[in-house]
């Protein structure tokens, strides 16, 4: 017997059923084929995560995000992720959802490696949030809206001392000060250049000194210092011997210098010569006697 059309027609149809249904899953990353486990992950906050989206554990991908609801009771959103057989999830594993810059959405997985208990499809995992840049945007949007009227009325500040006549004159001030420095440093230069010629003639003058000072000081080294101390030690004594000798009065110099009445004497006699003097020249007659002949 041969098939009949209304049976051709209905196997067509489920054969066409089933290939929309595998294309779909296939274009949503799914693959009916192969075994898969399913884990339930517990979200506060699945902004940017959208159904198919990546589940990666160490950078390598091993599942995919199955479907999302919200759970009534506590508003928080359910995450189904469809995960290869073979990937075993340990318990105090860190489950989180990263949001790129472009927005797309990825689940991380961190395996815990300190404990050999594994979570069933049956469990309910707690999953975070990464803060991300454009979490951080959204922070500082408000804060940049407060320092827009800061900037505006510093940038009002900035025209305002730039429209200032001060400030002209005071760059004015500046490049003369600048040219005055640079004066000065040619002319510093300049002494430097000459001082660089004098420095040789200097350090030889120097080396000059030094081998003298050196000379001198092996002369004074080839000295008999203490046969010159000694002689200065005797004329000493013979000086203070001689400063005794005239304080006294026994000797001649210290009965000529301690004795008054030499001093008396010598100035009667210097008096009776002044009167002598005196009489000669008022008289000279008497003492002098011309006789021609």
């Amino acid at each position: 017997m041969g098939i009949s059309k209304e049976v051709k027609i209905g196997v067509a149809f489920i054969i066409a059923i089933f290939l929309l249904y595998y294309g779909i899953s296939f274009l949503k990353g799914v693959n009916i084929f192969k075994a898969s486990n399913t884990y339930t992950v517990l979200f506060d906050d699945v902004s940017g995560l959208s159904q198919s989206a990546p589940v990666t554990l160490n950078g390598f991908q091993v599942g995919l995000v199955s479907s999302m609801h919200l759970d009534e009771k506590t508003n928080k959103v359910i995450v189904l992720l469809n995960m290869d057989k073979g990937v075993k999830i340990p318990k105090g594993t860190k489950v989180s959802l990263d949001v790129s810059i472009l927005g797309s959405a990825t689940i991380l997985f961190e395996l815990n490696p300190y404990t050999q208990e594994y979570y069933t499809s049956s469990d309910t995992i707690i999953g975070i949030k990464k803060k991300g840049m454009m979490d951080a945007a959204d922070k500082m949007l408000p804060q940049v809206e407060n320092l827009i009227p800061k900037l505006d009325s510093i940038l009002t500040g900035v025209q305002n001392l730039v429209n200032n006549p001060a400030l002209t004159e005071t760059m004015i001030n500046v490049n003369q000060i600048t040219g005055d420095i640079a004066r000065s440093t040619r002319q510093l230069n300049a002494m430097m250049a000459a001082l660089n010629k004098d420095v040789p003639q200097i350090t030889g003058n120097l080396n000059q000194m030094s081998s003298d000072l050196s000379g001198v000081s092996k002369q004074l080294t080839q000295m008999d210092i203490s046969a010159t101390f000694n002689s200065i030690d005797s004329t000493m004594k013979n000086l203070n011997t001689l400063s005794n000798q005239i304080n006294s009065k026994e000797g001649s110099l210290g009965l000529l210098i301690n004795d008054t009445s030499l001093h008396d004497s010598l100035n009667s006699v210097l008096n009776n010569a002044s009167t002598l003097l005196e009489d000669i020249r008022k008289n000279p007659s008497r003492y002098i006697n011309v006789k021609v002949f």
